[in-house]
């Protein structure tokens, strides 16, 4: 049924009646919503648009994690709702900050990814209070350290929320943690099985393809394997590792724990340690993505110096792996087989649709040219990070779906794709490798759920880690689907239990068993399944309400806090003007996690830097390196011609953060501080995390811009001082004579030349200034220059 509404232009937005309930409870409280892909979240997402715009003004973000995906919701969004196409406006880090502050005040509606947002917030671009609704769009990324975690937390106190995922995956501490930083009050859960969304499912099947590998690639995997087994048994032996049956993953792991061992030994550890990750990095891309893909690596590993690169590319049995593969004409079985798939695809249907999905650049550009070649139209579509020359700009993007929608057949893709770009109807979705992600399993296999319903085809390389990777999705996303009803019931209720010991609104809930999350057992299933047929039974005597009705309800129950409400508002704005922070810290764009820690504290500006990573004063420079950076660049030699840089600066100063040293012998390390010390003249100031380092970093901005009175300015590179900068800058080259103490100078003196000519006598007249200071400063000025 077509909705009718004020802010909807009419027979545009279709909304199914699990639809309507959905968006309904969403607007009563601030809700998570798993769904499904191709059952319709944008709809959802626009009807609780209109429902908390009915009932009061303010502005709307959605976060988006891709540039095409912004720009597809923003269309979409112009084509539906009845409010100035000007006022819906797509925020992308291709619009210049100042620009974006324009925006924000004249737009209703942005839709943006969140890394921009983010910086908007460090800098106070934007102003957060003036928002009345956050939809997070594939909220499954709003946890640790991304970007779409730090919105949210700024956001989830100041207005309505609403996340929205199909595929959270089946961990209930991360879908606490989702729910935590977007501030959830409830979830709403969709399967398959559900039987108000069965009718509306696209059913994909899945089906696995196994190909054999030819003998000159087994004959080379056999000599990999060799050499991979060496390492191994040397950490088996050790006793670092119980078994040479040990997983990448298990290995990473191990490499971090070495650092803890006795010096004798650990260098030696790490060392073999990481041969082994190389080994198995190489043979998973020999057994599933081919022979020039794995020769690129190898050739990249000769050209490193560390000890493991070289240690691999002289191992005898590594050449001669290397030497059986340049003697074979096969790429690998997977790019003949694809080329088969779709010539019958084709044949089927010449304006058939068909994504590739690969996990490298490389593969993507290997399957494109073989198509082309073969007289199929195939089509690029990766990201936008640009490694050697390959990346594609947002317009590249845009075109590229476009083109695919008009005249492409293929699309051959990284995981770029995989989340909410509109793609037209695919009937046809090829896995080149699989993924052991259910998460993107799910996302990647939904691109076939648009049309009636499709087919997914997983290319595995028999007796290879493919095997491995596909067993792991399936048994992940089982998992999932099983436990996604319960654990929407426990989270439904840990997240009532946590309101209700927040608000203090209830007694302390009586003792009860305790539900963990990997062991719902039979009996404990039943009273889930039990509980939720009494909650559906509920739903169903509501399903007679249209959307209209329930925003009608909404609005009435909210009219009377409305008042309230806007006061609030007022209070929280007058509190944060006068909350203004005193000082101001000039970032280094590349270390924007530590501004989002200083911003609490201070007033922050992200720049690109020439020198240092924080300005600090018009003197003050801060090089930020963690240990590990900081040994790193003593082996490769970038450190020395950083310092030099740091030279240019009046008062430079290098934070080594943390105390993982291991990768160095102690005497190269203390030789290396001492450098910097004396032969640089740097001081070296060591904090143990990053926390020690905010707060260096806020104490020493205190000192200088409170205390010393000194303004926050480049004075490097190409950056021009004003004449009041360039005289002040005069005057502090005296000796003792600081920011605030020039200043008093100046207006004593009123001119430069004035505080020069000063007497001994004349200049005591000035405050801070007594008969010690008056004499150097006049043997500075009047000593004959030797």
């Amino acid at each position: 049924m077509y909705i009718e509404h004020p802010l909807i232009k009419p027979k545009t937005l279709e909304a199914r009646l699990y639809q309507q309930i959905i968006a309904a409870n969403a607007l009563k409280k601030k809700t998570l919503c798993v769904l499904p892909t191709g059952l319709g979240k944008t709809a959802i997402a626009i009807l609780v648009i209109v429902g908390i715009l009915t009932k009061k003004d303010g502005k709307v973000l959605i976060l988006a994690p891709s540039r095409p995906l912004v720009e597809q919701h923003c269309r979409r969004l112009k084509e539906i709702l009845k409010i100035e196409e000007d006022k819906i406006i797509a925020l992308t880090g291709k619009i210049p900050p100042k620009k974006r502050v324009e925006l924000y005040r004249k737009g209703k509606i942005f839709v943006a990814t969140p890394q921009v947002i983010e910086n908007d917030i460090i800098a106070k671009r934007i102003n957060v209070e003036e928002f009345v609704l956050l939809i997070a769009d594939e909220a499954h990324h709003t946890v640790g350290d991304h970007s779409y975690a730090f919105v949210s937390k700024a956001f989830k106190d100041k207005c309505h929320i609403l996340g929205l995922t199909a595929s959270p995956g089946a961990d209930i501490d991360r879908l606490m943690e989702i729910c935590e930083n977007l501030g959830i009050e409830h979830v709403e859960v969709r399967t398959e099985d559900d039987e108000d969304v069965k009718p509306y499912i696209a059913k994909v099947r899945l089906i696995p393809i196994r190909l054999d590998l030819p003998e000159e690639f087994k004959k080379a995997l056999k000599l990999i394997n060799e050499a991979l087994k060496d390492r191994l048994k040397f950490l088996k032996d050790f006793g670092v590792i119980d078994s040479i049956n040990i997983t990448k993953t298990e290995l990473i792991e191990l490499n971090s724990k070495l650092f803890a061992y006795d010096e004798e030994v650990k260098y030696e550890l790490i060392r073999v340690c990481s041969e082994a990750l190389k080994l198995m990095h190489a043979k998973d891309l020999l057994e599933s993505q081919g022979k020039s893909v794995f020769l690129n690596y190898i050739n990249k590993l000769s050209s490193q110096r560390t000890k493991s690169a070289k240690s691999i590319v002289n191992d005898e049995r590594i050449r001669k792996a290397v030497n059986l593969l340049l003697k074979t004409n096969v790429e690998h079985p997977k790019l003949d087989k694809v080329v088969e798939m779709v010539k019958t695809f084709l044949e089927k249907n010449e304006d058939e649709r068909i994504i590739i999905f690969t996990q490298y650049r490389d593969t993507v550009e290997k399957l494109v040219n073989i198509l082309h070649q073969n007289g199929i139209k195939a089509i690029k579509f990766i990201g936008q990070t640009n490694k050697e020359g390959k990346g594609m700009t947002q317009k590249q993007q845009i075109e590229a779906i476009e083109k695919f929608k008009k005249e492409g057949n293929v699309l051959v893709s990284t995981s770029v794709s995989e989340e909410g770009i509109d793609i037209p109807a695919v009937n046809y979705v090829i896995f080149y490798e699989p993924v052991p992600s259910e998460i993107r399993l799910i996302q990647r296999r939904g691109r076939a759920m648009r049309g009636e319903g499709g087919r997914a085809y997983i290319l595995i390389a028999k007796g290879t880690s493919d095997e491995a990777y596909y067993r792991s999705a399936l048994y992940k996303e089982k998992e999932m689907k099983r436990l996604l009803k319960n654990i929407c019931y426990l989270l439904n209720k840990r997240l009532q239990k946590k309101l209700e010991m927040e608000n203090k609104k209830i007694e302390e809930p009586k003792k009860e068993t305790i539900i963990e999350k990997d062991t719902v057992t039979t009996i404990e299933t039943k009273k889930v399944v039990e509980i939720e047929s009494k909650e559906e039974n509920k739903e169903k005597e509501k399903k007679t309400l249209t959307i209209l009705d329930f925003i009608k309800q909404f609005e009435e129950k909210s009219m009377s806090k409305v008042k309230e409400t806007d006061k609030d508002k007022i209070e929280k704005i007058e509190t944060s003007v006068s909350l203004k922070k005193p000082i101001k810290i000039i970032v280094d764009v590349r270390e924007k996690n530590i501004a989002k820690l200083l911003h609490k504290y201070a007033d922050v500006e992200l720049k690109t830097l020439e020198v240092g990573d924080y300005v600090l004063s018009d003197r003050v420079v801060v090089e930020r390196k963690t240990a590990e950076d900081f040994v790193n660049s003593i082996i490769d030699k970038r450190l020395f011609s950083q310092l030099k840089n740091l030279k240019k600066v009046e008062k430079p100063l290098l934070i080594i953060e943390g105390e993982n040293f291991s990768r160095i012998h102690e005497n190269a390390l203390k030789g290396a501080i001492l450098s910097v010390i004396f032969d640089f003249g740097i001081p070296i100031l060591f904090t143990k995390n990053v926390d020690e380092t905010v707060d260096l970093l806020i104490k020493i901005a205190e000192k200088e811009q409170l205390k010393e009175k000194r303004p926050i300015t480049i004075r490097y590179g190409k950056t021009t001082m004003s004449l009041k900068e360039q005289q002040r800058f005069i005057v502090e080259s005296l000796p003792d004579v600081g920011g605030a103490l020039a200043d008093r100078l100046l207006k004593h003196f009123k001119t430069v030349e004035r505080v020069f000519t000063a007497k001994e006598d004349e200049l005591m007249e000035v405050e801070g200034v007594g008969e010690e200071r008056a004499k150097k400063i006049r043997k500075v000025l009047t000593a004959k220059y030797e």
